[in-house]
Parts: C-alpha cells; sequence; structure tokens
C-alpha cells in the first residue's frame, strides 16, 4: 500500500490522522480474530455459539461484542466494569435514538468467559507450514 512495511512502523500516527482510523476499524470489525468471531459475525447471525460458547456463557448480543473488543479487562469479572458499563450506556442510547428494540439483547459481559479454540469462532483461517511436507502449508487457527 505504501511501497514499504516500515511506513506505519516509524509513523503510527497516520493511523489516527488519517483515512486509515476509518480502515482500521472496518478491519477489526469484519475481519474474525480466531478464537475470537469478528463482531460482523456477532451481529449479523454468521457467528451461532457452539456447546463451548455456551459453556462459557458467550451469546449473541452486545455483551459478545465488547468481549471481542476488549474483553480481558472489562469481561469475565462477574460485575460491570466502568468501561463495559460506558459502552451499554451509548448502546442504549443509540438504539432508543434508531428505535432498535433491543429487549432480551444480552448487552452485559461480565459473566462470559473468554473465547477459546473450541469455540465457534475458532476458524481455519491463517497459513503455517505444513511440518511434515516439504514446501507445503496447511490452514491453521492460530494466528
Amino acid at each position: 500500500m505504501f511501497g514499504t512495511v516500515h511506513k506505519l512502523l516509524k509513523k503510527p500516527d497516520l493511523v489516527a490522522s488519517t483515512w486509515l482510523n476509518l480502515a482500521s476499524a472496518t478491519w477489526f470489525y469484519t475481519y474474525p480474530q480466531p478464537p475470537k468471531p469478528s463482531m460482523l459475525h456477532v451481529i449479523d447471525g454468521t457467528w451461532v455459539p457452539n456447546e463451548e460458547d455456551k459453556k462459557n456463557k458467550l451469546e449473541p448480543g452486545f455483551g459478545a461484542t465488547i468481549m471481542i473488543i476488549n474483553g480481558g479487562i472489562e469481561c469475565g469479572h462477574g460485575s460491570e466494569k466502568p468501561q463495559a458499563v460506558n459502552r451499554q450506556e451509548y448502546y442504549k442510547k443509540f438504539a432508543e435514538y434508531f428505535k432498535v428494540d433491543i429487549s432480551g439483547e444480552e448487552i452485559s459481559c461480565a459473566h462470559m468467559k473468554s473465547f477459546n479454540k473450541g469455540g465457534a469462532g475458532s476458524l481455519y483461517i491463517y497459513w503455517d507450514r505444513e511440518w511434515v511436507k516439504q514446501y507445503e502449508c496447511q490452514l491453521v487457527k492460530y494466528q
């Protein structure tokens, strides 16, 4: 894109001060990061929790998107963290403004455990060397 891989390493502020801020947000929103599904997949119903996800109390809704964004800090502590409450309040206000019914939707992540490799979001989307066969690759679930 810039002719060198070093451009953004030398000037990371370009992500905050140019069109790259929207591009990076769009990438984060749409691209899964196994074992986490993408936020788009949570919202559009592509991600369907399997038994492992259900065991970890992961379910579709705004709470799952918080878990994707910053779950290690904001989620799974048994009580709401201020950052998660802030996100939930904004979500409720936007839903009210746009007249979207969110009743019955799980907007909390306080009780959720992290996504893990046994969950439905753990997709084979990365390539790694096939260690048994020379010059071959295989799809893997890890980065």
